[in-house]
């Protein structure tokens, strides 16, 4: 898909540089951008299975409109003057833009359907990735697709002449895509990767704490523990209540009488703990602190620092260190 964005752009270079061979053909590779970002979205959540390729299709309708255009293009300019077949090229162009914007716009607001409306069939994936990246790719798509339309309307409106102007901000909108999304990529897989990896080495359990005798508050510990809940982000009062079967008020009670400690302060101990582990195992010695914070259970960075300087008296760096 970034390719696909890059040469689009090069090609707009290309044409304002008017590169002769653009005379005959304008390869729309626009076309391809929402259906190779729908493609990426079914892949990386790793449900493929259960929609449609849409590259199937989408394809070999992009091979024959690059045909369409060679034979069509050459035989309009052997046949007419020049400013005929210039004017042809680009109305031609401008309608097979104005369908690949309808196309490409429909594919788009679909994927996003799918990963705001679908989130039950890629909860594993949504266990070592928020998303967050996606949906800010979204917002940027969508300004995207604001100036796309906006030019496109605008050379309608210009009747095809003058009207090169308007796809600049186009240009700059794809190009700073092009830089972020190498960035952002780089950086989430990066920290998928060593969440994954950590999750597959299956650490032993952290030990429960033995500070109290209260059997009721050794079984709240046992399954905390047994079932890793502090690695899960989103664990909170009411969910494990929901979960044990007693009231919120109950369990609040029982933590604070058994250890001293509210919930969060107890439910972080045992998260930083399990990150003790993982600063101090040589295998991960590579592995960023941010993706160690989140498979920890943390929300992020600044949260596991501050947390963990709390109770450790030293910074997770200087920890590892």
């Amino acid at each position: 898909m970034i390719l696909v964005i890059a040469l689009n752009n090069l090609q707009s270079w290309l044409l304002a540089e008017q590169f002769l061979v653009l005379d005959y053909i304008q390869i729309p590779w626009h076309f391809l951008i929402a259906p190779l970002f729908y493609s990426f979205v079914i892949n990386y959540l790793k449900i493929e299975n259960l929609f449609f390729n849409i590259l199937k299709i989408i394809f070999p309708v992009f091979i024959i409109s690059i045909v369409f255009q060679v034979v069509s293009f050459s035989f309009i300019k052997d046949t007419s003057t020049t400013a005929e077949y210039e004017l042809f090229y680009e109305k031609y162009t401008a309608v097979e833009e104005l369908i690949s914007f309808i196309v490409s716009i429909s594919i788009f607001i679909y994927t996003f359907k799918i990963i705001k409306f679908k989130k039950n069939l890629f909860k594993s994936v949504l266990s070592y990735d928020s998303l967050k990246w996606i949906n800010t790719f979204i917002f940027l798509a969508l300004l995207s697709y604001a100036f796309w339309a906006l030019a496109v309307g605008v050379k309608f409106q210009l009747n095809f002449q003058n009207f090169i102007v308007f796809f600049y901000p186009l240009r700059i909108m794809t190009t700073i895509l092009i830089y972020w999304l190498g960035y952002e990529l780089v950086y989430m897989l990066r920290q998928v990767k060593e969440r994954k990896s950590i999750r597959e080495q299956n650490l032993k359990k952290p030990e429960a704490q033995q500070n109290s005798n209260s059997k009721k508050f050794k079984d709240i510990e046992d399954y905390i523990v047994d079932n890793r809940r502090f690695l899960d982000n989103l664990l909170s009062l009411e969910t494990l209540a929901n979960e044990l079967r007693v009231s919120t008020s109950q369990l609040s009670k029982l933590i604070n009488e058994q250890s001293s400690k509210n919930f969060n302060q107890l439910i972080n101990e045992y998260r930083i703990e399990y990150s003790k582990e993982l600063l101090q195992n040589n295998d991960y010695d590579q592995y960023t602190i941010t993706s160690i914070a989140l498979e920890s259970g943390f929300n992020s960075k600044s949260t596991f620092y501050n947390a963990f300087k709390k109770h450790t008296g030293v910074t997770p760096t200087q920890f590892r260190g």
